[in-house]
């Protein structure tokens, strides 16, 4: 027969050996709980900032788009201001002044049509005149 001192010993040590593997094992299953809560918040952290990317590409491409007419659209007023620029006479009187002197104005009807000094009208001549005017 086993001694009753021995069986009270066998009997504290297995008691003991299941009471901290049960206080064990209720630490894992809070630990557990507590990592599958925070693992919810970054799922949803997560899946709130995916949705947040994909809404960012939408509206850049959306403005990319924009920016794309507006392109077009620059280009297309350009081409037709650079086409009135040159389609239209300037009202430029220096231009006037310089369609009278390559007919052959002289400085003294410049002068006088024009309202140009000497030199003004001289200079435009040797600029803008033929060549056997100078």
């Amino acid at each position: 027969m086993i001694n009753p001192f021995l069986m009270t010993i066998i009997i504290a040590a297995v008691t003991g050996v299941l009471i901290v593997v049960i206080i064990v094992l209720v630490w894992l299953i809070r630990a557990h709980l507590k990592l599958k809560r925070d693992y919810r918040v970054l799922a949803d952290a997560v899946h709130g900032h995916s949705n947040d990317i994909a809404d960012l590409c939408a509206a850049a491409l959306t403005a990319d788009g924009n920016m794309a007419a507006m392109n077009e659209e620059i280009s297309v007023l350009c081409a037709e201001i650079s086409e009135d620029q040159h389609n239209e006479p300037s009202n430029d009187p220096y231009n006037l002044v310089i369609q009278k002197v390559r007919s052959g104005a002289s400085v003294g009807e410049l002068m006088q049509n024009s309202g140009l000094s000497q030199d003004e009208a001289a200079l435009l001549i040797r600029l803008h005149g033929s060549k056997a005017q100078s």
